[in-house]
């Protein structure tokens, strides 16, 4: 099953007008080094560091890849949308 985002960026758009950071050097940091906070990706790639008005897709694109990771990891016997739903809840938020 392939997740596609919900909210369309045209590829490689400049997602961090103050750094010039592309949407494809942030996707790339989330995954390879599975950041889990907006801040880890200005640590790395500065984005987000200066006016802050891009953290909301920086945030999105960090949900999309744990999302993504989550169901990479359940076998395809057990995907199904409600098993889907309560995994990710779960997952996402395990308290």
């Amino acid at each position: 099953m392939k997740n596609d985002p919900s909210i369309e960026i045209k590829e490689d758009e400049i997602i961090c007008k103050c750094f010039q950071v592309t949407e494809s050097t942030i996707r790339s940091h989330i995954s390879k080094k599975n950041i889990a906070q907006v801040e880890g990706v200005t640590s790395i790639c500065e984005a987000g560091g200066n006016c802050g008005s891009c953290h909301m897709l920086i945030q999105l694109f960090i949900d999309q890849n744990k999302h993504q990771k989550l169901l990479e990891s359940i076998p395809e016997s057990k995907i199904s949308k409600s098993n889907i739903i309560k995994l990710s809840v779960k997952k996402l938020f395990p308290y």
